[in-house]
């Protein structure tokens, strides 16, 4: 549906942005970029919002250190899973 969008998505990819570099050994292409974060966003509660209030509501509530972490370890997961095993050659 046009208008609403999931918050978490951006979340993800910032964290995605942000550990990648600091990993040479992990393949950063595009093909595994989307599946670390389809990985990651499948075992994340999904937020979505339809306004930029409701994106910056959203950014309040995962300010707090618990949803932080919840967030980035579930992605260094998928970069240690999905790295592991990247689906191409």
């Amino acid at each position: 549906m046009e208008g609403l969008r999931n918050i978490t998505e951006e979340d993800v990819e910032e964290q995605l942005n942000k550990l990648l570099p600091t990993m040479p050994n992990i393949c950063g292409c595009e093909q595994c970029r989307l599946d670390m974060a389809t990985y990651a966003l499948n075992r994340l509660k999904p937020n979505y919002v339809r306004s930029d209030k409701g994106a910056l509501f959203h950014k309040v509530n995962v300010s707090s250190p618990q949803a932080k972490t919840e967030i980035l370890a579930t992605v260094v997961n998928a970069i240690t899973v999905i790295g592991a095993r990247p689906n191409h050659d």
